[in-house]
C-alpha cells in the first residue's frame, strides 16, 4: 500500500477496477513514464484513500456500490449511479439553493446540478449523475467479439474512439498485428473524430455568448466533416468502420485524393472562421477568467484531455503514437474557459495537419487480418487498451474467455473531468455556469455506463 501511496503521489491514477478478489489501481508516472500496476486484494472492504488522493473518489464509490466493496475511510462515501438508494446532498447553512435538471429545457442528456447561491454567486455546486446508467459493462458480458464492439460504439459520446480503445485491448489479449494501412486509417477516423467534436464544443460556446454569426459557420463545417466521415465509413459518426483486427471499408486513389482535397479546403474555413472569432474583443472578454481551474486542481482531480492541458498538463497520449511523430502537445496556462477553448482551436488545425500526412502517406496492403488465432475456447486472456479521445484519455480493460468477452472495465475521460465542473464556477455567476459546463463539454452517457 504504501508503494501505490508514493506512485499515487508522484504520478497519476489511469484506472481503478476490481478482478475477484483484487483490486486493480494502474497508476502512470511524471512526464508519461511507464505504467506501474498495483493489486489489494478486497474481500468486502478496502483501504479508502480518497481523502488523501481525491482522483480516487468516484472510482471507490463505484466499487462500492458495483461490487458491494466498502472502502473503508472513505469521506463521504454516497451512491454514484444507483437511484433507488438515498443520496444527501451537501447543505451550506445559510445560503439559497438552486436545483437544476436532471429534466432540461435543451435536447441534451439529464443530469441534476444543486447549486448553493449567495445573490447570483455560486460558491458550491454539488453534480448527481446517473440517470444515463445502463448497465454497459454488465452487457459485455458473454458477448462474442462483434457484438461487444456494437456496444463499446454507444458506451460514451464518441464511437470512433471507444471502438478502437475496445478493439485495441482485444487485439492485445489475442495477439493480433494490425496492418499498417488499417492502424492509419483508424487515426483518420480519429482524428475526424477529434476535430468535428472540438467544433461543435466552439460552436456551443459562441452561442452561449451570443455570437451566432461565428456558432452558424463552425457548425456548418462541423457538418460538413461528418458527411466526410459518412463517405468514408457510411456513418456520420464512423460506427462499423472498426472491427478486431483492422477495418472494414478502404480507399480508392480517386476517393482519397477527393477526400483529401475536401479536407484541405474544409481546414481552410475552419482556421479562418476561428482566428477571426478569437480577435474579437466580445469574446474574449466573454471568456477570459471565468471557469478558471488552478494546476494544482488539475492534478488533485486528475483531470485528462483538453481540460487538462488547458493548465499546463502536458499529457497526450498521441505523444506514444508513432504514427503522430513529431507531436508536441497543445498547452495553455489560464485554465478558464478561454484557455479550453484556445487548445480546442489549435487541437483543430493540428487534427487537419495530421489528417493531411495520414492521408497523402497511406501504406497499401490490406486493411485487416483474420483474427483466427492460437486461442482456444477455453483459454483465458486479459489486456487493456489506452486511445486519446478527443476529450481524454479512454481506457479499455478486457477479459476475454476464448473469443467471447468475459469482463470489461471503462473509464471514459468524462468520468475523470466532471468533478472539474464542481470547482469551476465557484465564485462564478449563475449565468456563467451554462458557458463554464460547455467549455468542458462532458460527456453524461460515458460516465454513467
Amino acid at each position: 500500500m504504501e508503494a501505490l501511496k508514493q506512485a499515487l503521489g508522484s504520478g497519476r491514477l489511469v484506472a481503478l477496477w476490481y478482478d475477484a478478489p483484487h483490486l486493480h489501481y494502474l497508476v502512470e508516472g511524471p512526464e508519461g513514464s511507464p505504467l506501474q500496476e498495483f493489486q489489494v486484494e478486497a474481500r468486502g472492504s478496502f483501504p479508502s484513500l480518497a481523502g488523501e488522493f481525491p482522483a480516487l473518489d468516484w472510482f471507490e464509490r463505484e466499487l462500492w456500490e458495483e461490487h458491494s466493496l466498502v472502502p473503508e475511510g472513505h469521506p463521504a462515501l454516497k451512491p454514484l449511479r444507483n437511484h433507488c438508494l438515498p443520496y444527501p446532498f451537501e447543505r451550506v447553512e445559510g445560503l439559497h439553493e438552486v436545483p437544476v435538471g436532471p429534466v432540461h429545457a435543451g435536447i441534451i442528456e439529464p443530469g441534476h446540478f444543486r447549486f448553493s447561491v449567495l445573490g447570483e454567486k455560486i460558491l458550491h455546486l454539488e453534480l448527481r449523475l446517473g440517470y444515463q446508467h445502463r448497465g454497459v459493462e454488465r452487457l459485455f458480458q458473454g458477448a462474442g467479439l462483434e457484438r461487444a464492439r456494437l456496444l463499446a460504439e454507444r458506451a460514451g459520446g464518441e464511437s470512433v474512439a471507444h471502438a478502437l480503445a475496445f478493439c485495441q485491448a482485444v487485439e492485445a489479449a489475442l495477439g493480433l498485428e494490425v496492418p499498417p494501412r488499417a492502424r492509419q486509417l483508424r487515426r483518420v477516423l480519429l482524428e475526424l473524430e477529434r476535430v468535428f467534436g472540438h467544433l461543435g464544443h466552439l460552436a456551443g460556446l459562441f452561442t452561449d455568448i451570443g455570437y451566432a454569426y461565428a456558432a452558424t459557420q463552425v457548425g456548418k463545417v462541423r457538418a460538413l466533416l461528418q458527411g466526410q466521415l459518412e463517405r468514408l465509413t457510411g456513418h456520420r459518426y464512423g460506427r462499423n468502420a472498426l472491427t478486431v483486427g483492422g477495418v472494414s471499408f478502404d480507399l480508392d486513389p480517386k476517393t482519397q485524393l477527393e477526400v483529401r482535397g475536401a479536407l484541405s479546403r474544409l481546414g481552410l474555413e475552419a482556421e479562418a472562421q476561428l482566428l477571426s472569432a478569437f480577435k474579437q474583443p466580445m469574446v474574449l472578454d466573454r471568456l477570459r477568467y471565468v471557469g478558471a481551474i488552478t494546476p494544482a486542481q488539475a492534478r488533485w482531480l486528475g483531470l485528462v484531455g483538453p481540460a487538462a492541458r488547458a493548465c499546463g498538463l502536458g499529457r497526450d497520449l498521441r505523444q506514444d503514437d508513432g504514427l503522430y511523430q513529431p507531436f508536441t502537445p497543445v498547452l495553455r496556462a489560464g485554465g478558464d474557459v478561454l484557455a479550453r477553448a484556445q487548445v480546442y482551436l489549435e487541437e483543430v488545425r493540428q487534427g487537419f495537419r495530421h489528417l493531411e500526412r495520414f492521408l497523402t502517406e497511406l501504406p497499401p496492403g490490406g486493411g485487416w487480418v483474420d483474427e483466427a488465432g492460437p486461442s482456444q475456447e477455453g483459454e483465458l486472456r486479459t489486456a487493456f487498451s489506452r486511445v486519446e479521445a478527443g476529450r481524454g484519455e479512454l481506457f479499455y480493460w478486457v477479459r476475454l474467455q476464448g473469443r467471447r468477452v468475459e469482463q470489461v472495465k471503462i473509464v471514459d475521460p468524462s468520468f475523470k473531468n466532471w468533478r472539474a465542473l464542481e470547482l469551476a464556477v465557484r465564485g462564478m455567476g449563475l449565468p456563467d455556469f451554462p458557458l463554464i459546463n460547455k467549455s468542458f463539454d462532458l460527456s453524461y452517457a460515458g460516465c454513467d455506463l
